[in-house]
């Protein structure tokens, strides 16, 4: 009877599986993992996805699931970027929900718990809460303030896609670093995965997916995913082929949406602006490196909304380099 019991145990489901990418995370893993371990909620796995790290995270990774049976790694076996690490984790993942987590960052003890009520009680297929900011001095602040998150508030597509738009007021505000609960059989029954072309702004992507398949999107104002703030970070380093295929992906939806809300449509197209704009200036920037002067000219003028967005980046910039010359300090 007992050994029938535990054969029972082995095969049940956990409520939530945690998917954690990882690449060269041997310096965080550790306290991203016992920060899932420490969760009041503890029917959970762990699945670490390591994806063919050139440091000891395989290692640390076996050594940690050696430990803790609720713990699976899965060794990739190409480098394939945080898409295709998330798509082996969602592809071997058992829970009710599915939780991703990137390798440097954590969650707060009550986090798993919470959400998961939550997300019953709202009816969602994908449930986010707010955000620590957290930066490596160790200053924290949220991400959203609270007026913006009221508590188990539904999102559509449109409140998503405007929640992707630069704003001055607030630079590090963005609802594509948001990290949802998500039902695993929404995403199954709408066969829902990460595009593995994308190493930037995948997330943004499969989060419009799932709005596309009619998912039920809910925010909740209470910050208890911490995310870590790195300058190497891929999202703080991505380059012209990222921003193009950022691109290809607002043309994409916006080709594919006809049936969409006219609200979602203007969104679209805003944040497709918003592209073009930084993208352009990254190609300014990457031809005067080069001394392409002309290539650079031309690209400040595709466009009057790129021409402006272009022409004022350029001041600021000389501005800056103007004003820690008098200072004594080299620029950047």
């Amino acid at each position: 009877m007992t050994e029938a019991r535990a054969t029972e145990d082995e095969s049940r489901s956990p409520l939530v599986s945690v998917v954690i990418p990882a690449f060269d995370a041997a310096g965080f893993l550790r306290r991203t993992v016992a920060s899932v371990q420490a969760q009041s909620l503890n029917d959970l796995e762990i699945l670490i996805i390591d994806d063919c790290s050139g440091d000891e995270t395989l290692t640390l990774a076996r050594t940690l699931a050696a430990d803790d049976p609720r713990i699976r790694v899965i060794a990739a076996e190409r480098n394939g970027g945080p898409a295709v690490a998330r798509n082996l984790g969602l592809g071997a993942a058992k829970g009710e929900w599915i939780a991703l987590l990137d390798a440097d960052d954590a969650f707060e003890a009550e986090r798993l718990g919470r959400l998961v009520g939550l997300a019953r009680d709202c009816g969602a297929d994908l449930l986010a809460d707010n955000l620590w900011l957290e930066e490596e001095e160790g200053v924290t602040e949220a991400m959203l303030p609270l007026s913006e998150a009221a508590s188990c508030a539904p999102i559509t597509a449109a409140d998503f896609l405007r929640g992707n738009l630069p704003d001055p007021k607030r630079p590090r505000k963005s609802y594509g670093f948001l990290k949802p609960l998500m039902s695993r059989a929404f995403l199954e029954r709408h066969h829902l995965r990460y595009d593995e072309s994308l190493r930037f702004a995948e997330d943004f992507a499969f989060y419009l997916a799932c709005f596309a398949a009619g998912g039920r999107f809910f925010l909740s104002q209470e910050p208890l995913y911490r995310y870590r703030l790195r300058p190497d970070s891929l999202t703080a380093c991505h380059s012209t082929a990222d921003l193009r295929r950022l691109q290809a992906v607002d043309e994409r939806f916006l080709r594919d949406c006809d049936a969409a809300s006219p609200d979602f449509r203007v969104a679209l197209r805003l944040h497709k602006k918003s592209i073009d704009q930084r993208l352009q200036w990254r190609v300014v920037i990457d031809a005067l490196k080069g001394r392409a002067w002309h290539k650079a000219v031309l690209a400040s003028l595709k466009g009057w909304h790129v021409f402006g967005y272009v022409s004022s980046q350029l001041i600021a910039e000389i501005w800056r380099r103007l004003w820690q010359k008098r200072l004594g300090s080299t620029p950047a």
